[in-house]
Order: C-alpha cells, then sequence, then structure tokens
C-alpha cells in the first residue's frame, strides 16, 4: 500500500475514534517516505508518531495478506504478460499499479485528502519535526524537502488519465533494467490502466472493510487506542 493510502485508512481508524490527530497520519506514512528517500526509518519519540508507525505495519500485513489485492496482482500479472510484458515488468506492474490506481478510488472518500494534507503540514511543526530522528542532518532535510513538495502538488486526483498512471509506473520502473517499460510496454500499461480503473474503484468499498477487518484482529492493534488524543 503505497503512502496515500496509509493515510486514508489511519484516518479512517481515527474517525472511528472520535478524532483526527495529523500526527498519527503522518506516523503511518513515515516507512514508506524512509523507502522513498532510500533511507533507514527513523525513531519516533512522539506518541501519536510512534502510534502511526506501528499503525502503518499492521496495516502492511493485512493489505498485503487481503485476497483482494493479491487477486488483483495475479489478474494483472498474468493479463500483461500475455499482451507482452517481461514476467518482471508485468509482476511489478500488477503489484505497483495496483496500488496507484487503489490511491485514485481511495482519493474518492470525503475527507481523505483533507486528512492526508493536515498530516504533511504537520512534519513542519517543530514539536513533532524535532521528535522524528532521521541518522543523518541531510535526511532531515531530505524529508521536509519530501513532505514540502507533496503539500505543493496538493490534493491527489481521482480522475487521472490512463496516459498519467502509465508514465508514472514508467517513472517508477525505469530505475531497474529489468522492470523499465519500453514504448510498446507503456502502451500495454495504458490499456490496462484503462479497463482495470472501474474494476478496483467499484471494490475499493468492500476492500477496504476487508482491510480494516483484518486490522481489527491483528495482534497489537488494541494498543492503538490507548494513546490519548493530543498526548505529547
Amino acid at each position: 500500500m503505497n503512502f496515500f493510502g496509509h493515510a486514508v485508512i489511519a484516518r479512517r481508524h481515527e474517525f472511528a475514534q472520535g478524532r483526527l490527530r495529523p500526527a498519527f497520519i503522518l506516523g503511518a506514512m513515515l516507512p514508506d517516505f524512509a523507502s522513498m528517500l532510500r533511507v533507514r526509518p527513523p525513531l519516533a519519540s512522539h506518541p501519536e508518531v510512534s502510534a502511526g508507525v506501528r499503525f502503518h505495519h499492521l496495516t502492511d500485513d493485512a493489505f498485503h495478506g487481503s485476497e483482494s489485492f493479491l487477486e488483483f496482482s495475479r489478474r494483472a500479472s498474468t493479463t500483461l504478460g500475455a499482451q507482452g510484458l517481461s514476467r518482471g515488468s508485468a509482476r511489478a506492474v500488477g503489484h505497483v499499479g495496483v496500488e496507484l490506481l487503489l490511491d485514485a478510488a481511495l482519493a474518492r472518500e470525503p475527507g481523505a485528502n483533507e486528512a492526508y494534507l493536515l498530516a504533511l503540514e504537520s512534519a513542519t511543526d517543530d514539536r513533532i519535526a524535532s521528535t522524528i530522528r532521521w541518522e543523518t542532518s541531510d535526511s532531515i532535510e531530505r524529508f521536509r524537502h519530501l513532505c514540502h513538495t507533496l503539500s505543493s502538488r496538493g490534493k491527489i486526483r481521482g480522475d487521472a488519465t490512463a496516459e498519467v498512471f502509465a508514465d508514472r509506473l514508467h517513472a517508477i520502473l525505469a530505475t531497474r533494467p529489468r522492470l523499465a517499460l519500453d514504448d510498446a510496454g507503456h502502451s500495454v500499461v495504458r490499456d490496462w490502466v484503462v479497463t482495470t480503473r472501474p474494476l478496483i474503484a467499484s471494490e475499493a468499498p468492500s476492500w477496504l472493510r476487508d482491510i480494516e477487518r483484518r486490522l481489527e484482529n491483528s495482534i497489537g492493534f488494541d494498543s492503538l487506542r490507548d494513546t490519548r488524543p493530543g498526548e505529547r
């Protein structure tokens, strides 16, 4: 699941508890931000950020064990392979592409983008930022720059074209020679987006319910209810 998907699931968890803590949602995205920066995940001493990080890992386990995700990924890999993509590229698009299309579906959920942007804004709060300890000062600055860049881009769009999705996947895989898409592969992925996007959009609500059910049954989930609103 991508960072935006984590933000959406975290917001839904907060809403169910009758609260909205941007620092918790920031924490839920933090491990993905570390991966994007290609650095080790930071240590977070802020209780809400720390709880969000724990929530991230529980959510990842629930998401990647979801039969809906596994089935969509398998189906995508098979379809893309039959259309000429290499096995590695087909599997990569089947994983990352499904996550991007799920993001687009989740972006239409009321309040999702607003909570996401508030979480990014919380990264500029020194009371929060000072409790997130990266290994190097360079990582600190890069993290701030990343949050600023994402915030400047604004809301995650739910109506981006298939061409935009294909371009994003092309860029994501370009650094991996064995997975990179050529022009023909780009066209195949674009056509796949056209046919797959409405299917994922229609399944997104039940997908979310399945992930949340798995979350609630996971070991360690109950401890997340103990972090009090406004706790510092």
